[in-house]
């Protein structure tokens, strides 16, 4: 006779998966302010545009966080790390990317940019209350939208190279849809996650995603109607 052994899988409380995804939320926005700030600061300072913007430099602050992303995931994946540890991967990625698009203080209105904020604010949270209460699975939209981006990716970094302007219109309209849809995916697959694991690395995890889709938003918006400086 043979003796099966299945495991169970323990859900949390409705009261302690909001909770979870509370902080979640809370984290994101963190890592929201963070980027502005230092985009704030160093795209209101000519000296220091000068610096990260000119040469060899210029080239390392752009691609950085696209080397930086796959690092901090490698570290989210690993469970057994401090708490500390994890919020602060989140936060420096999130300097590294204010740092990347820190010249929209020096190209745009900044009535133009807290147009686009508070628009990609609203469009977010359309998206990822959709993405958190629908009952439907967005499994299978989740692949395209994963194809899409890779496209828009490789999209824009031809254009940093080409700079056509008609060409960075046409991205920025087609990765606001596809982050439009993200964040509604990644919502629901965050919620799916927090309601079966403590982690704190899942729940920073959660933070990194939406923050990315929410900057993303942000900066396309922005691209595709933002009023540029005299």
């Amino acid at each position: 006779m043979f003796a099966t052994t299945m495991d169970t899988v323990t859900y949390r409380t409705a009261a302690e998966l909001n909770s979870a995804m509370g902080r979640v939320y809370g984290n994101m926005s963190l890592a929201v302010l963070t980027s502005m700030i230092i985009s704030y600061l160093v795209g209101t300072s000519p000296e220091l545009l000068q610096f990260f913007f000119t040469g060899v430099m210029k080239w390392i602050v752009i691609f950085a966080p696209l080397v930086a992303v796959f690092a901090i995931g490698f570290i989210l994946a690993n469970e057994g790390l401090a708490k500390s540890v994890y919020h602060i991967c989140l936060h420096g990625f999130a300097a590294l990317m204010g740092l990347s698009f820190a010249t929209i203080f020096a190209v745009f209105k900044m009535g133009s940019i807290v147009s686009a904020f508070m628009g990609a604010a609203v469009l977010f949270g359309v998206m990822s209350g959709y993405g958190y209460f629908t009952k439907k699975s967005l499994d299978s939209l989740g692949k395209w939208l994963f194809v899409g981006l890779i496209a828009i990716v490789i999209a824009s970094i031809i254009n940093i190279f080409v700079g056509s302007s008609v060409f960075q219109m046409v991205i920025s309209a087609l990765a606001i849809i596809i982050f439009l849809g993200l964040t509604a995916y990644d919502t629901q697959n965050i919620r799916e996650e927090l309601s079966t694991t403590t982690s704190v690395a899942a729940e920073v995890r959660g933070a990194l995603m939406l923050y990315l889709d929410f900057i993303n938003l942000f900066i396309n918006l922005l691209q595709l109607f933002g009023d540029k400086k005299e």
